[in-house]
């Protein structure tokens, strides 16, 4: 077969990009041997959806220091252990002279990225939308003196987001499966170099072309990983290998090979569980940023003192948030319907008005019987099970295969209709 030199980056037409692409994804990786994977077009939510498709992240408390000189990364704990004895084994390799110590990217698999946290890239994500919110919104607007409490600056936050869910998610649930998020996140990955994703050509002529390639592809099975088709520097656990499954048995993971056994449930978090808790903390959390930055409130009034109009300018305290306000005014029923609402939007299901409103009156009403938790996970159910992009056909530049436009937003019940 002629030799196929990728030479594909983000600055190529789309064309142009397209057919480069498919060469490298076709001919240039090899076909045969070690099981690899493909993030850009097979499986671009692996380590990020659980085997329901729930959006899911890495507990804290099973993620795991990789040992090393060089660097400080981390990874869940039985994926470092992995790592740790491909690593020995490729040092026992090269001291036996059968994998190659010089002229070598993969000599001594040099430790260069690891999991990147779900939780602060998600929390830096929502202070880019709030400061977006407040300075590009309210400010540009001349909403600031209009927004006089937190009522009022919540309904405008919430007509906001409204228009924008389809592209700018603001749930933990549906940031995790959007372009914003990363694959680090699942704390399945470990880099043994850097390049630039976007360009093809040093991803055969400096790691394909590596005399330690096939050697590393092999040992990587051997111990549970896959290599990246489209990063072959970065090794991805394949959760279904006997071998990842049994570094993971000190940690609970039981032996399933040819599934992820219970891999998300010893070491991962359904997201949705939390997602509620995080509107409250965010809308919370906003207002109170929104109140320092701008304390004062300017309400000007027309007057007339005798026979001249004067234009006079009253100002007054912006008030503080206010706990138990909060708390009597926005209920479980509130915040189900808020929730239920932007799920759809942020994925973009096509439904009714008067469809939307059975739906979210159905879970309001098991409210009583359930409680809020139990109704959260009923209305992410029903949220993936009607996601027009299942089992994620999905590429990295789009955020849906299929466009479709965001419903308008529907009317309700409460603040003008708007929820």
């Amino acid at each position: 077969m002629a030799q196929i030199v990728a030479r594909a980056t983000n600055q190529q037409s789309t064309e142009e990009t397209f057919i480069l692409r498919k060469l490298y994804k076709d001919r240039a990786f090899p076909t045969y041997g070690a099981k690899s994977i493909d993030f850009w077009y097979e499986k671009p939510m692996y380590g990020r959806i659980d085997s329901q498709e729930n959006a899911v992240a890495p507990k804290s408390s099973m993620v795991k220091q990789i040992p090393s000189s060089e660097s400080s990364h981390f990874a869940l704990n039985f994926v470092t252990d992995a790592f740790i004895g491909m690593r020995n084994a490729f040092a026992k390799g090269m001291m036996a002279g059968n994998v190659a110590t010089k002229g070598s990217i993969y000599s001594g698999l040099p430790l260069r990225q690891g999991i990147e946290s779900a939780s602060n890239t998600y929390y830096n994500y929502l202070q880019i939308i709030n400061d977006a919110f407040i300075s590009s919104y309210l400010d540009v607007n001349n909403k600031i003196n209009e927004t006089t409490d937190f009522d009022s600056f919540f309904l405008n936050y919430v007509r906001y987001l409204y228009d924008r869910a389809s592209f700018i998610p603001i749930t933990k649930s549906s940031f995790l499966t959007s372009r914003y998020a990363t694959p680090y996140m699942s704390g399945l990955m470990i880099e043994v170099g850097r390049n630039d994703h976007s360009i093809d050509q040093p991803k055969r002529e400096i790691y394909i072309e590596d005399p330690n390639f096939e050697v590393f592809r092999n040992t990587a099975q051997q111990y549970g990983f896959m290599v990246d088709k489209n990063a072959p520097w970065r090794l991805t656990a394949d959760l279904s290998s006997p071998f990842m499954q049994r570094f993971g048995e000190p940690y609970g993971v039981e032996q399933a090979p040819g599934t992820a056994s219970n891999i998300f449930d010893t070491h991962y978090d359904r997201v949705y569980n939390d997602d509620i808790r995080n509107l409250k903390r965010f809308f919370k959390a906003s207002y109170e940023v929104f109140a320092q930055k701008y304390p004062i409130i300017s309400e000007q009034k027309l007057s007339v003192c005798g026979v001249t109009p004067s234009l006079d300018t009253n100002k007054k305290i912006r008030p503080s948030f206010n706990e138990d306000a909060f708390e009597n005014k926005y209920n479980d029923a509130f915040w189900i319907q808020l929730y239920y609402n932007l799920r759809m939007r942020e994925i973009k299901i096509p439904l009714t008005t008067p469809r939307r409103r059975v739906m979210i009156k159905e879970m309001v009403d098991l409210l009583p019987f359930l409680g809020l938790e139990r109704v959260a996970s009923l209305v992410n159910d029903k949220v993936v099970s009607m996601n027009p992009d299942r089992w994620w056909s999905w590429s990295p530049n789009s955020t849906s295969t299929v466009e479709r436009e965001a419903e308008t937003p529907a009317e309700t019940q409460q603040e003008n209709n708007l929820f």
